[in-house]
């Protein structure tokens, strides 16, 4: 089954466009501690840019996960 907002659209990894799925998400989420493992280092891991990183785990995209 397909996960929607309420606005119809496609969320999480669900999302055509998703790179990560949602577990990757927890994980980057919970791996993160500043100045400690980075966003540059969790980009590098994950396969992703740093603003994507960074947007991730200050939950400015992925709500969902």
């Amino acid at each position: 089954m397909i996960r929607r907002a309420a606005n119809g659209r496609r969320i999480g990894q669900d999302h055509q466009k998703a790179k990560l799925t949602d577990e990757q998400v927890r994980q980057m989420r919970s791996r993160y501690l500043a100045y400690v493992v980075g966003y540059e280092k969790l980009a590098l891991e994950f396969g992703c840019g740093v603003s994507t990183a960074r947007d991730i785990c200050t939950f400015k995209t992925r709500y969902s996960a």
